[in-house]
């Protein structure tokens, strides 16, 4: 049978054949592998040693699970060829295979010699300290284990359970050793009693596949959890060089035990009594609870003309600065970074507005979405993405601490150092009582630009302010007749008697006035007179156009202004 190369594959294959060897196998079960499987890796190679990763779904997990093995030869069908992923990448490559109801999975009998056993790509020590904090790819190392630790249970924070681990360090050809630490599962199954003799000593070279680069307290190290695989003296061109440099020589294993634990006294948390946002701008920062205050808000809307995000240093944490290369930090000189939320906004209780703003976890907790998933979603003319502006009404309880521009600036802004409570959007937005106007936020910053912004989480289509609008539209040039009338009086008070004074009497022609009368269409006259005076003005340049009152000859030559035909008869009478 005509098999169909991996490199060959490409979307909408709906009817390749592949025979493939499973050279890796893992399934991920959560952070800490506590959980049920949630997809099964696999990471496949075909006669060639053309590699390509490929995914059991969740839903196709207990009809595929148990049938596939690593290190076994499989023809696979009517399978689905997708996207590669974009991080945690085992191998590279556009495409990978996706499981579905369809497929059929058959093993290989008395398969050719030709598969590879053995799928990586070495980075070398030397390296890892530019991959910090990457997580595109998982990194594959080669190297003498000289030290073992025993397990070591270890809560990574306080919003994951504790897990298990081993570190172990490494050393390569020159001598540079790294550490790794593997985790959960990974660390209880490690063992190198089968292939290390204490008396004979002999250097184990070790491969290790699907490993991150992490950074803690400023020492970099390998991490290893469910992607992460082993093998002792693997049969591959780059081990040859380390058997030759160590043939002969002892290479100790270190034993390492667990740090005796340390009896801590178990310290309950204060609770912080809720306070409203009065109370809390009242407060002097120097005397700020440390512990911070609890508040309950509602966020009102978003701070405009700053960035909700920022490239953070996966070192030190700190902001790093634009580079023509990307970012860098100068305070560790590296430009390894990653993308985390710095969201401003202005709460209110009902009682006043106060700036507060949050970062990296509690600001995704928010959103409610990966940072690096909404900046994907990012517009080109669209100051916040919708799922950003989607946080304005959201109700929360929060833990808040003074911010540090609270001590030399007038206004309170609070960072949130904590979320108790989540209560969704809600209808309306509590607005300060008047008794507590004094306490409303104002600052330039609040401008009409955020009202859009709440106006864009209410409605599902955003409309530019009025007062916008108008502030920027420059003002259309009057026409001739426009000048005119704007610099002509009313007409039905040239002369009255309750406007008569010495500065708005004009001169008054009752002989006009009596032509006027006989006329049968008297309107008609004085608009045929006003439309000469409309062509002769409009004859004339811009310049020349009155900016102030015209004359009353000017008035009187051009006729009556008046348009109330009974006011001029009684005129006329007196």
């Amino acid at each position: 049978m005509v098999y169909t190369l991996l490199p060959d594959l490409h979307p909408n294959d709906h009817y390749a054949t592949v025979c493939v060897r499973v050279t890796r196998k893992w399934e991920y079960r959560g952070l800490n592998d506590a959980e049920e499987p949630q997809h099964v890796d696999l990471v496949i190679a075909d006669h060639e040693a053309n590699v390509m990763y490929a995914e059991i779904p969740q839903e196709m997990v207990h009809a595929f699970n148990n049938q596939i093995q690593e290190d076994e030869i499989y023809e696979i069908r009517r399978f689905r060829v997708a996207n590669a992923k974009s991080m945690y990448k085992a191998v590279d490559g556009c495409y990978m295979i996706k499981f579905t109801v369809h497929t059929i999975v058959t093993v290989v009998e008395r398969p050719p010699t030709t598969y590879p056993r053995y799928t990586y790509k070495l980075t070398a020590f030397e390296d890892l300290p530019m991959l910090v904090g990457n997580v595109q790819n998982f990194i594959d190392v080669l190297g003498v284990i000289i030290e073992i630790g025993e397990i070591e249970t270890i809560q990574p924070s306080n919003n994951q359970p504790a897990a298990p681990t081993r570190k172990l360090v490494l050393m390569d050809i020159s001598g540079l050793q790294t550490q790794l630490t593997l985790w959960g599962q990974r660390a209880t199954q490690f063992n190198v009693d089968g292939v290390y003799n204490n008396e004979e000593a002999k250097a184990v070279v070790s491969l290790f596949v699907g490993c991150l680069v992490k950074s803690y307290r400023g020492q970099d190290y390998l991490s290893g959890s469910s992607a992460c695989k082993w093998y002792f003296n693997p049969e591959i061109p780059e081990a040859v060089d380390f058997h030759n440099r160590y043939a002969g020589e002892r290479v100790q294993i270190r034993r390492v035990a667990p740090a005796p634990p340390q009896v801590v006294q178990p310290q309950v948390p204060p609770q912080q009594a809720t306070t409203y946002l009065r109370e809390l701008i009242s407060i002097d920062p120097y005397e700020f609870p440390q512990g911070g205050c609890r508040c309950t808000v509602t966020i009102a809307r978003l701070v405009p003309n700053v960035s909700w995000w920022f490239p953070s240093c996966v070192r030190c944490g700190k902001t790093c600065t634009p580079d023509p290369n990307g970012y860098i930090c100068y305070a560790c000189n590296s430009s390894t970074y990653r993308h985390k939320y710095k969201l401003v906004f202005v709460a209110s209780d009902g009682t006043a507005e106060a700036e507060m703003i949050c970062f990296g976890q509690i600001g995704q907790r928010i959103v409610g979405k990966p940072v690096e998933q909404v900046i994907r979603t990012v517009r080109r003319h669209e100051e916040f993405p919708p799922d950003i502006a989607g946080i304005v009404s959201q109700k929360h309880t929060f833990v808040v601490t003074v911010s540090n521009q609270s001590f030399y600036t007038r206004n309170r802004s609070f960072m949130v150092s904590s979320i108790i409570a989540s209560y969704g959007r809600q209808r309306a937005i509590p607005q300060a009582v008047a008794g507590c106007c004094s306490r409303r936020l104002d600052n330039p910053r609040n401008s009409a630009s955020s009202t859009a912004v709440t106006d864009a989480a209410n409605t599902s289509s955003r409309h530019t302010p009025p007062a916008t609008m108008h502030q920027h539209t420059p003002p259309r040039e009057l026409l001739a007749t426009e000048v005119l009338q704007k610099n002509t009086p009313p007409l039905d008070i040239l002369d009255t008697p309750e406007t008569r004074s010495t500065r708005k009497r004009l001169t008054y022609d009752a002989s006009e006035d009596e032509e006027e009368s006989d006329n049968e269409h008297p309107k008609r006259s004085r608009l045929a007179k006003m439309k000469g005076i409309t062509e002769t003005t409009n004859n004339q340049s811009t310049s020349d156009l009155p900016a102030k009152r015209p004359s009353p000859d000017h008035i009187k030559a051009s006729g009556p202004r008046t348009t109330d035909h009974k006011t001029s008869r009684s005129h006329k009478n007196k």
